[in-house]
């Protein structure tokens, strides 16, 4: 059976639905998580090809793996596409590049691990790799990940677009050849939905500013920077509930989740009202399976603004699953997905398709798997859910009534 949940999906249907760190990550696709969650959004989308060759990088070492390929979307948060080109950056371990921009209607490609590629420089091409500090190179993009056995080990991909803030998504191996999603902009002109509450309005202005320059150093890569900045703004207001936020995600980004967790809880206990700090802890807990805390902190969030976070309803929808309050995990799913306009959640779909079968409604479980596979038509596990649909539909033929037999 179908495992529940995308990129580890670490589960069976039989059983309950365990997370690994990847389990949740959209990233990208879908999701991504960490960044993305700002107001709940990050969405998969359809593949074109970028309006530019990817920019090329040297490598001293000429990779032996095949060459992998990724493509996705690029939206505005109104859900249209950017005004301007949008540059798609690849990060991993501190280095950045430009990977290609994004065509007209948003959706881009590109390619890792081509031998010609990654071995010789594009001349013609202004991109550089940037490290953690800001500074320039031409070394090895390779050298920059933890593990050299794969090309996403410890990479994220996000746009890059003037006065924008950007969603990230974080690759990994399970995800290759496929569509990684819809990276969400968020204009900075204005705050997101569910971040003002009457604690934020008391920070002072340096610390905002500080504030602010962390969370842009953080959105290009510089996490060195970004924690410089955010820990000035801490340390000029140590209630800045949203700096603390912000120094969870960086920690995330380095695979730190002890010191995640302890910067989200000092968020929250700097200002309970905060929204976000919540889901980054539902994350986090629902990675270990700790489905009782997922369930308390998402009921928390969803009290504080039920109509922002549709990863909320997801995550309190997994939790009450695995905890076996089967109708209240249902009414969750759909709210998740109706609130989903951007199809940021294709998981949702196998988890509905998982609750259907728990509860015997194998047609509707088929139908749920053949809604993720056209969402996401190119998936690793597309075989898969088809062997599952199949499945789900001979069980419900055995539901059927069957015709009386005609009088021999």
């Amino acid at each position: 059976m179908l495992p529940l949940v995308a990129c580890s999906w670490g589960c069976q249907m039989r059983g309950a639905i365990r997370f690994t760190f990847w389990n949740l990550l959209i990233t990208a696709l879908f999701c991504s998580l960490a960044a993305s969650q700002t107001t709940g959004s990050n969405s998969p989308a359809r593949v074109a090809s970028p309006t530019r060759n990817p920019s090329r990088m040297g490598n001293t070492t000429p990779s032996l793996q095949s060459p992998v390929f990724y493509s996705g979307k690029v939206l505005l948060d109104t859900g249209i596409a950017a005004p301007n080109p949008v540059a798609i950056i690849r990060s991993c371990s501190g280095l950045s590049r430009r990977e290609t921009f994004a065509a007209p209607d948003g959706s881009f490609s590109f390619i890792i691990g081509e031998r010609y590629r990654d071995t010789t420089p594009d001349a013609s091409d202004d991109s550089r790799m940037t490290s953690e500090n800001g500074a320039s190179t031409r070394n090895a993009f390779a050298a920059g990940l933890t593990n050299p056995s794969s090309f996403v080990a410890d990479c994220e991909v996000h746009a890059d677009l003037a006065g924008y803030s950007s969603t990230t998504i974080r690759l990994d191996p399970t995800m290759s050849n496929s569509n990684i999603g819809i990276i969400m902009l968020h204009s900075r002109a204005k705050k997101a939905d569910g971040m003002v509450t009457a604690a934020s309005l008391e920070v002072p202005g340096k610390a905002r500013k500080e504030y602010e320059k962390g969370s842009e150093q953080l959105e290009k890569g510089n996490l060195a920077e970004a924690e410089k900045c955010l820990r000035k703004a801490i340390d000029q207001y140590p209630k800045f509930a949203e700096a603390w936020t912000r120094m969870g995600d960086l920690e995330q980004r380095r695979n730190h989740t002890d010191e995640a967790r302890k910067d989200y809880q000092e968020a929250i206990s700097s200002d309970p009202n905060l929204p976000l700090p919540y889901l980054r802890m539902a994350y986090l807990e629902a990675t270990t399976s700790n489905w009782e805390e997922t369930h308390r902190l998402s009921e928390k969030l969803l009290s504080l603004d039920p109509t922002d976070f549709p990863m909320a309803y997801y995550y309190n929808a997994v939790a009450e699953f695995n905890l076996k309050q089967l109708d209240k995990a249902e009414g969750n799913a759909l709210r998740a997905e109706s609130m989903d306009k951007q199809h940021a959640e294709p998981r949702i779909q196998l988890l509905l398709a998982s609750i259907c079968t728990a509860k015997g409604a194998y047609s509707a479980a088929a139908d749920h798997y053949r809604t993720f596979l056209k969402l996401v038509p190119n998936s690793p596990l597309t075989e898969r859910v088809k062997t599952d649909i199949a499945k789900m539909e001979e069980m419900a033929k055995s539901q059927a009534p069957q015709p009386p037999s005609a009088n021999k």
